[in-house]
């Protein structure tokens, strides 16, 4: 079994109004590093965020490509309800 590279690691608030965030953990490096956060209203902003957050970063493309499938995947299962 191929171990996963990237995690996400989340914080969602209880608190009405306060933002969701996000961020890229790389455990190809040693120690763990943040690669990014993103922040937003709901899941779907923060991963959205993320995102633009890596590509103005100049981050990997593989790191670019996991988090834009999780937020595909977020998107499909929103859809899907």
């Amino acid at each position: 079994m191929v171990e996963q590279r990237f995690a996400l690691e989340w914080d969602r608030p209880f608190l009405p109004d306060a933002s969701t965030h996000v961020s890229l953990f790389d455990g190809g490096r040693t120690p763990l590093h943040v690669v990014a956060s993103g922040h937003g209203r709901d899941d779907a902003h923060a991963l959205s965020d993320l995102v633009r957050a890596l590509k103005e970063g100049n981050e990997s493309p593989e790191a670019i490509t996991y988090v834009s499938e999780a937020l595909r995947a977020l998107s499909d299962a929103s859809v899907a309800r």
